[in-house]
């Protein structure tokens, strides 16, 4: 199997994009239908047909009298690194060459035919597919050329018609669209499976109760010393909203100890700021009252509505004591003043 085009996007794992030797080392994809364009007109048709054939695990293209001759520049620029389905292409001059060898053989159309024919939907055709497979056929899907679809010919010849539930109004597909659909449907049933070979999907355990308790109360901590509830009858509204929203997330360890993390970081710049905006309020208030009184004021600390302070008195000596003001936005009163020796 060729590597595919380094300008391709990687395939990124729960470890990093996989490199080269990593997909190499991919299992392949089950045994699959080989596709079959018949006559198509346009290289890029090709190229994208053949892309979608890789990104789904089939990897059997055959083509029939491809207009633009093979090989085409154009298919491989537009199969975007998918090389190996157009490496491998058999290229005939007929169908009744393509299909020689196959024992089942499936048409798509959109077109509505006056058959007595089983006409099933691509979901029923992938089933009937696998089945064939596994009993030990070799079956192939016809698509047909870009302008008229597949000759009544090949229709009538085909084992069983497909057809998509498009819209009835516009049911003609473009070819590599129609491929590529069917591929989609060829691979879905590796849904139930897992991820893609390749991925690693690590558990996310939730963390401990206590540590999401842990965390949500230094997040309230925090908030609560930037004034975030306001106004205060609207504080345990507020809690209830965001512990909801985080319980919901069901946080593993690993994100909680980030996410505390983050929150040490922030609080840094606006607890500060909160804390000098209370305490140029507070000094606002303390400073008139104190020299009223004969006080001068030496430093403070507050936060909210509540401090601490050092006054110095006439005759030089310094006294600590604590201090209450009244409720306000940027002017406060203040409401008591006590020392340590009062």
């Amino acid at each position: 199997m060729s590597e595919p085009d380094p300008t391709t996007p990687a395939v990124t794992t729960a470890k990093g994009p996989m490199s080269k030797a990593d997909r190499a080392a991919l299992p392949p994809q089950a045994p699959a239908p080989a596709i079959c364009l018949v006559k198509p007109q346009m290289g890029e048709n090709i190229g994208a047909a053949a892309r979608a054939m890789a990104n789904f695990g089939l990897d059997e293209l055959i083509l029939v009298a491809p207009r633009d001759g093979w090989p085409n520049k154009k298919a491989y620029a537009l199969s975007s690194g998918a090389h190996w389905p157009l490496d491998r292409a058999r290229v005939v001059e007929t169908a009744d060459e393509a299909v020689a060898g196959k024992t089942l053989v499936v048409a798509t159309t959109g077109t509505p035919r006056d058959l007595i024919k089983p006409l099933i939907g691509p979901r029923e055709a992938v089933a009937l597919l696998k089945g064939a497979i596994a009993a030990g056929e070799r079956p192939v899907v016809l698509f047909g050329t870009e302008r008229t679809g597949l000759d009544n010919e090949l229709i009538v010849a085909a084992d069983v018609l497909v057809t998509y539930p498009v819209d009835g109004r516009f049911p003609s597909l473009n070819l590599a669209q129609s491929v590529a659909v069917f591929c989609y449907e060829w691979a879905s049933h590796r849904e139930a499976a897992g991820p893609p070979p390749g991925w690693v999907v690590p558990d996310h355990a939730p963390a401990p109760r206590a540590a999401f308790e842990s965390l949500f109360g230094h997040l309230v901590e925090e908030l609560e010393a930037t004034r975030f509830f306001w106004p205060d009858d609207r504080r345990d509204s507020m809690i209830a909203t965001l512990r909801t929203a985080l319980t919901r997330a069901r946080l593993s360890m690993a994100e909680v100890s980030l996410i505390r993390g983050a929150l040490k970081s922030l609080v840094g710049g606006p607890r500060r700021r909160a804390t000098a905006a209370d305490e140029d309020v507070a000094r606002a208030a303390l400073a008139p009252w104190l020299a009223a009184r004969g006080l001068e004021l030496v430093w403070l600390s507050c936060l909210g509505l509540d401090g601490v302070l050092l006054v110095r008195g006439p005759d030089g000596a310094v006294q600590a004591g604590r201090f209450t003001l009244s409720p306000g936005t940027d002017t406060r009163d203040v409401v008591s003043v006590t020392f340590a020796d009062s």
